[in-house]
């Protein structure tokens, strides 16, 4: 008798009692016969519906079987995941490549940026349930690029399973494709961009050239005498001398340049907009000279004589309106250069031709004078208008130099900057600093805080507040002393310490002052979330104020600005006194310039203070 017989026998015995129950002559109520039958259909239900799940357990478990059993036969990657992206089921082949890897975590499209795929898929199988495409997965044995189709699944004969991944592995066609491209975009001998590429970077470099990074510049190498004789490039010896020239340049081209191959004994060196800083012949000047000094100690096994070359710079847009025109100044340059002599590098501009020769001449002058204490701190009053009193000082370097006499700021800062110096220039500043406040501590002349401009580079040494902490406690001062004025370049490249650090400097005592606010790129969000204490509007907006309505304008909103967010406004090149009162005027209370005195040696400060009452006044009259 088959199942369901069986259960309608036993569903009817209850029945079949109460009848002969009855026959027997004992009573049954209505409700106990309900009763009996209502229990022996829930008998024959549950019976039924246990034997339905045991039915469609072994179901699942005959179909997972067959399934297994296909995917051990198959070569091909497939997977089957649950919801978290655990494996639940997968082919041999591939359970053997991933050895228990998260196969949704090690997805890439760019394994080299490390940009991982899975988090923008989820989104597609979201609205469309399934997703396909090219990925590289990074296994731990090896990186293959597959191209993927991934399905998702709400099959009610396997609730787990969430993923259905099918895969192909192209791996070979991509390494092959690359291969391709390199052919086309690379230097087969040397694996450097090719001139096709070059042209290509350098026209993007000009895409790239902003107001605030107007300029990018090619450098063209010209190697003397580095093919043999027969002027070939493709014969075993040249190859060899062309392929250690390369490598030789490679190793001192910093990496943030791009080198290529231009001919067959040229390289090229783009220079992109955010490193041609103003003055730009001088970081060209310095690379150029860089370059020949290395490439004369050059030691090619191939070549026994002394290697030298020639170098020819253009620059964007000065020599050329498109990529084309730049490449062929630089080719002119170069040959101008050769003409010149051995190891001589010469600009497309003959104007910067001769800047470059002065500026070499003048950072040889500079660093001697490093050594030789050429460099005095002058002081620059600042004044309350409310008050008319002196309320603090700008320190200002001036070089004394033994040739060229007294040197301002703006002569030399620029190149001090380009070769580094700038980190003891600022130093300097505020040991002489440190010294003069004790003096007039002890004489009851110091007025308010010194403020120092510190540098981008000087900010960034990893010493930086040890430094400054060391030399006040061996002068045995406070920080509160001074003010920083930093240099806004600080914050358009911030990094996991900036916050740190000036918190640092904050809790020391300094004053933190924004500079040159107003002349750049600083967001509300740099003036909210850091610790800073005030700003100095930028010189460029209190130029001809008084003339132009729109500098007027934006110098108001910025006063204004600052006055919400509670930060102290100073604003100095102060040369006429419209200026002065417009500045009063729209709420900035702290002035220096010209007007009221200009930068002096300690030695007069003593001075300037018997008459500091008379300052504005004299201003005003």
């Amino acid at each position: 008798m088959p199942l369901s017989g069986w259960l309608c026998f036993f569903a009817l015995l209850p029945a079949f009692s109460v009848q002969a129950s009855i026959a027997d002559g004992l009573s049954a109520t209505p409700v106990t016969i309900i009763l009996l039958t209502f229990t022996a259909g829930l008998v024959v239900a549950g019976v039924a519906g246990w034997w339905r799940i045991q039915q469609q357990r072994a179901y699942q478990k005959s179909q997972q079987k067959v399934l297994r059993q296909l995917l051990t036969d198959t070569s091909a990657l497939v997977a089957v995941l649950d919801q978290d992206c655990q494996l639940l089921i997968a082919s041999n082949v591939l359970e053997q490549l991933t050895q228990d890897q998260n196969l949704c975590h090690c997805m890439y499209f760019d394994p080299a940026a490390k940009q991982t795929a899975w988090q923008d898929i989820q989104q597609v199988l979201q609205q469309q349930r399934s997703w396909q495409g090219e990925v590289w997965w990074q296994l731990k044995n090896d990186l293959l690029a597959v191209s993927l189709t991934i399905t998702q699944s709400n099959n009610t004969a396997w609730p787990a399973a969430r993923y259905l991944l099918v895969a192909q592995d192209i791996t070979e066609r991509k390494r092959a494709d690359q291969q391709q491209l390199n052919n086309l975009t690379r230097d087969p001998l040397t694996n450097l961009p090719n001139r096709i590429m070059l042209e290509e970077q350098l026209a993007s470099n000009i895409a790239c050239c902003t107001n605030l990074y107007p300029v990018t510049a090619l450098l063209l190498v010209k190697f003397n005498q580095l093919l043999g004789a027969e002027h070939s490039a493709t014969d075993q010896s040249s190859a060899k001398r062309i392929a250690e020239a390369a490598q030789g340049l490679r190793q001192i081209i910093a990496p943030q340049f791009t080198v290529g191959r231009y001919s067959s004994d040229s390289f090229a060196i783009l220079v992109a907009p955010h490193l041609c800083t103003s003055p730009v012949e001088l970081p060209l000047n310095q690379l150029a000279h860089q370059i020949l000094l290395q490439i004369n100690q050059f030691n090619i096994i191939s070549k026994p004589h002394q290697v030298s070359a020639s170098v020819g710079i253009s620059r964007f847009p000065e020599d050329g309106a498109d990529a084309n025109a730049i490449m062929h100044s630089a080719e002119r340059a170069v040959l101008n250069a050769a003409r010149s002599g051995t190891s001589q590098f010469c600009f497309a501009d003959s104007r910067l031709q001769q800047h470059a020769t002065e500026y070499l001449a003048l950072q040889t002058e500079l660093s001697k004078s490093l050594h030789q204490d050429d460099f005095i701190v002058y002081y620059q009053p600042q004044l309350s208008i409310s008050s008319n009193r002196v309320v603090g000082y700008e320190a200002l370097l001036r070089w004394h130099n033994p040739k060229r006499g007294i040197m301002q700021p703006q002569s030399f800062l620029a190149l001090a900057e380009q070769s580094g110096m700038i980190v003891t220039l600022d130093r300097l500043v505020f040991r002489q600093s440190c010294q003069q406040i004790k003096l007039w501590l002890e004489t009851n002349q110091l007025r308010g805080r010194i403020a120092l401009n510190i540098s981008a580079q000087h900010f960034q040494q990893a010493d930086f507040v040890e430094y400054l902490s060391s030399c006040l406690q061996e002068q045995k001062l406070p920080a509160d002393h001074f003010t920083l004025e930093l240099d806004e370049r600080i914050f358009q490249q911030p990094n996991v310490n900036l916050h740190s650090r000036l918190t640092a400097l904050s809790d020391l005592g300094f004053q933190l002052v924004l500079d040159n606010f107003g002349d750049g790129i600083s967001s509300l969000t740099t003036l909210r979330q850091l610790p800073l204490d005030g700003v100095k509007i930028a010189r460029s907006l209190i130029n001809q104020m008084e003339q132009k309505e729109q500098q007027r304008n934006i110098t108001a909103s910025l006063i204004r600005l600052a006055g919400y967010l509670r930060l102290e406004v100073t604003a100095s090149g102060i040369d006429n006194e419209m200026q002065a009162y417009l500045l009063h005027v729209m709420g900035c209370d702290k002035l220096q310039g010209n007007l009221f005195s200009k930068a002096l040696p300690a030695s007069e400060i003593p001075a300037l203070l018997a008459k500091e009452n008379k300052l504005i006044k004299k201003a005003a009259s």
